[in-house]
């Protein structure tokens, strides 16, 4: 056990999938219902590991700030990207640290981003809609040398699948389903 991760079983996941290829395949749900002005609340599909069905029951709100037409009644969609992008980067990191022997005391993620709203509004041709930029920076302690923890940090942004969708081209497939109400 390091970092509290199981060493064999990580180990023996990894030749697993090495030897199973389809055991890497990984299908994700959610559902996301409005509630009322900017609020909505996300809920967890059943999810696929490999051939395995895991029920997921797990649900949350999200809201913007009253200056932003909401009721703040929970994290906005940006700081709930920003979540998923440090939490799958923190998996990766304490992973890929325990696979190298690594021994960790502490490890925080600080993220800062800003957003420009007027490429929301539609307001001007030159504002991006995304962030054009996201700042972090990885505060850890533990037995590693800073040349060490470097490389982690390297090989944690190109492992972890949310750095990777961000960094690279994803494609968005939509449909919509409408249902026009009768007067």
């Amino acid at each position: 056990m390091r970092n509290a991760i199981p060493t064999a079983a990580l180990s023996e996941f990894v030749n697993e999938v090495a030897a199973a290829p389809e055991e890497a395949i990984m299908d994700y749900g959610l559902e996301v219902k409005w509630q009322s002005g900017t609020r909505a609340v996300s809920e967890t599909k059943p999810m696929k590991v490999g051939p395995h069905q895991v029920s997921r029951s797990f649900s949350w709100t999200s809201d913007e700030p009253r200056q932003l037409m909401g009721n703040n009644h929970g994290p906005n969609p940006q700081e709930l990207l920003l979540s998923g992008l440090g939490s799958c980067m923190m998996v990766s990191f304490i992973a890929g640290a325990t696979a190298e022997g690594i021994q960790l005391e502490s490890v925080r993620i600080d993220f800062d981003a800003t957003l420009d709203l007027r490429g929301f509004m539609g307001l001007g041709t030159n504002s991006t809609v995304g962030f054009p930029e996201i700042r972090y920076q990885i505060h850890v302690t533990g037995d590693a040398t800073a040349e060490e923890f470097a490389e982690l940090h390297r090989k944690s942004v190109a492992h972890s699948p949310n750095a990777q969708t961000i960094l690279n081209p994803v494609h968005l497939n939509g449909d919509i389903i409408s249902t026009r109400i009768e007067n």
